[in-house]
């Protein structure tokens, strides 16, 4: 038996300290430079008076403000990198002086079993018992030799991960998390510098982990998404495998990471829970519920990666990039996405609405986004496009629809994951969101208090988005769009906000009649019909998700019946006979 002792890069302690006096260069040109923004605001109070002059001398005194408070969070990093830098230098000592220890163990051993082995007067069998005793005693001591190595691994690992932690909070405290929430833009070229300097702390701390032979674990969930990204490119391709293996439900987890990495994590992750729920003997109904889901997860896999791209006749790409069986009291959580988000040029979100779940809505809203996929490579062959089915949300029953409790919610885990999407590339793809039912009701309140990065928003068969006005959403300006079919009931319930069909919410109404609606009525089947192949409601989707707005065709708005009660609409769509789309 023998100790894994390995060798340290030198300078890794060096290189911890070099961070760390570059925080603290940072922290003093962050405290600097606000005290030259403050003094500018003097030196203009002096010069200049007036509304104009207060309103300049106020915003610039909050940038002062807010690039003072940035000098503390680099500070502390700084600080910590120090104190881990230390660590480092210690565990590196200790690890000398058990190498050193380890090959004088190995010398004396080796003619402890050379003296046993030539004794002249014993017989063979009775001398190779001995020497096995003598084997036997000394792997005991170079086994607790091994655990004292181990200790100083593990201790250097958990140093690490503390650290890791500590500065991901102090991050959270940066410039531009803080301007955002004050409305105030950055100072040009403070942000990338001071989120590029916490950016290397964590390739930094897996560097050192390195060093000492730990394996580490991923960051803690919660790790802002350019720190995961800064972590996993420091790592190698076969740390990266390993880590992918072994920790499968965090990696899948983590914003930051490509899409490609999280559906292979997310996929082990379905294999082991299939595995695991078809050994046990007789499941219960949570653990029943919980294999219904991940059968209709594995097969919706399956069945996209059995269709052609219709430009390449290639296989359709399929991502895994949210996977938890058993969250919402087993009512699941997922998202698949047909094509690769992390090199299209075009991402769609779909957004669900009332009543479902993976077990009865994934495999429809997966169909849904296999004919997005597929449509919008025939509209523009010449760029890649990703659709992911998301069913990332409590979607409420029929009981709790009246209420929006479950769009506030499902808002926050939408964003974050149109967010993820970008941070784990270099640029950014065209985002369009597309709500469907009360999906659209949980879009709109997604895009009304999150700064998500989408271009572009599509409500169809919308019951109200959450807002009274489309520019009440943080979107580009013309860049909202609604579908509503004339047939369809739900498109004239305006219980959350607005109803977006009139021309007063301010989106961009196109046509949305299927050629197979009821004839003569109002039908709830026509509510299940904006995705159809050949429909005039699928066609418009795909224009916008390909960003061809001029490929749009508008509908007439909605107006209210004069003298009737609100929310009975005259729609000039009524009339009209049904495109059907080639």
């Amino acid at each position: 038996m023998s100790v894994e002792v390995l060798p340290y890069p030198p300078d890794s302690p060096l290189t911890l300290v070099s961070a760390a006096a570059a925080g603290t260069r940072l922290s003093s040109w962050a405290q600097e430079l606000a005290a030259e923004v403050a003094r500018d605001a003097d030196r203009l109070a002096a010069a200049w008076d007036g509304p104009a002059a207060a309103a300049c001398r106020h915003e610039l005194e909050r940038v002062a403000a807010l690039t003072r408070a940035v000098a503390g969070p680099l500070q502390t990093g700084a600080r910590l990198l120090r104190a881990h830098a230390a660590t480092v230098e210690g565990a590196c000592a200790e690890v000398d002086r058990l190498r050193r220890e380890h090959a004088a163990l190995l010398a004396e051993h080796r003619r402890e079993l050379a003296a046993v082995l030539a004794m002249p007067d014993v017989p063979g069998p009775l001398r190779r018992l001995q020497a096995q005793d003598t084997r036997d005693v000394q792997l005991g001591e170079l086994g607790r030799l091994h655990a004292r190595h181990r200790a100083v691994l593990d201790r250097v690992a958990e140093d690490a991960s503390r650290t890791a932690r500590q500065v991901s909070a102090a991050a959270r405290d940066l410039l531009p998390v803080a301007a955002r929430a004050m409305n105030v833009p950055p100072p040009p070229g403070t942000a990338g510098a001071q989120e590029g300097a916490l950016a290397s702390l964590l390739p930094l701390l897996a560097a050192s982990r390195r060093a000492v032979g730990a394996h580490g674990s991923p960051p803690p969930a919660g790790t802002p998404a350019v720190l995961v990204r800064a972590w996993w490119q420091a790592l190698t391709g076969d740390e990266q495998q390993r880590l992918a293996t072994t920790w499968p439900v965090e990696i899948g987890g983590l914003d930051g990471l490509p899409g490609a990495v999280r559906s292979a994590a997310n996929e082990q992750r379905l294999a082991q829970d299939l595995a695991r729920l078809r050994a046990t003997g007789t499941l219960d109904a949570a653990e029943q519920r919980r294999l219904d889901n991940c059968v209709v997860v594995r097969d919706q896999l399956a069945t996209v990666r059995s269709q052609a791209d219709p430009v390449t006749r290639d296989p359709l790409t399929a991502q895994l990039l949210v996977f938890d069986p058993s969250a919402y009291d087993g009512e699941g959580r997922a998202a698949i996405a047909v094509g690769d988000v992390d090199s299209a040029g075009h991402v769609a979100f779909l957004v669900p609405g009332l009543g479902s779940d993976v077990r009865g809505a994934v495999a429809a809203l997966t169909d849904n986004a296999v004919r997005v996929t597929t449509e919008a490579r025939r509209a523009a062959p010449e760029h890649a496009t990703a659709t992911v089915a998301w069913m990332g949300y409590d979607a409420p029953g029929l009981g709790d629809v009246v209420f929006d409790g479950a769009a506030e919610e499902g808002a926050d885990l939408l964003a974050a994951d149109v967010l993820a999407v970008q941070a784990a590339r270099d640029v950014a793809p065209h985002l369009t969101v597309v709500g469907h039912s009360y999906g659209s009701t949980t879009t709109g309140t997604a895009l009304r208090d999150h700064v998500t990065g989408v271009d572009d928003a599509v409500l169809v068969g919308s019951p109200g988005p959450n807002v009274e006005d489309a520019s009440d959403l943080v979107l580009p300006d013309g860049h909202v769009f609604v579908g509503a079919s004339s047939r369809d009931p739900v498109s004239y319930v305006d219980r959350f906000g607005k109803d977006p069909t009139h021309e007063s919410f301010g989106a961009v109404r196109f046509r949305a009649e299927d050629p197979t609606r009821n004839e003569f009525m109002l039908d709830i089947a026509d509510h299940s019909k904006y995705f159809d192949t050949k429909s005039e409601s699928l066609a418009n989707i795909v224009a916008v998700v390909v960003g061809d707005y001029a490929g749009v065709t508008t509908a007439a708005y909605r107006d209210e019946v004069w003298l009737l009660p609100d929310g009975i609409n005259d729609d000039p769509e009524a009339d009209r006979e049904p495109t059907v789309v080639p």
